[in-house]
């Protein structure tokens, strides 16, 4: 009975001495900071091509149309908006 004893306190205490392993932590944001066109105001918040959210994310392109600033994650995104502006603008 002694054994049995000592045996389940030796499976308590390593069980309770185990380390967190690989421990993924959710971050709310991945815009890089140092990036000065995330600090900016855009007139969009999500991607009008791609659909990406640019305020969790950030800007890595930027265009002005009919007088407002509009952020996108890629110049690919703003060349496909730029072909068409106004089909964008009027899903928005």
């Amino acid at each position: 009975m002694k054994k049995l004893i000592y045996l389940l306190l030796i499976v308590i205490t390593f069980s309770c001495n185990k380390k967190e392993a690989n421990v993924v932590k959710e971050t709310t944001s991945v815009i890089e900071p140092k990036n000065p066109l995330n600090k900016l105001k855009y007139d969009n918040k999500i991607d009008f091509y791609c659909k990406m959210d640019i305020t969790k994310y950030g800007v890595s392109d930027t265009t002005h149309y009919k007088g407002k600033l509009y952020g996108f994650c890629a110049k690919m995104c703003k060349d496909e908006f730029l072909k068409n502006p106004e089909m964008y603008l009027a899903k928005k």
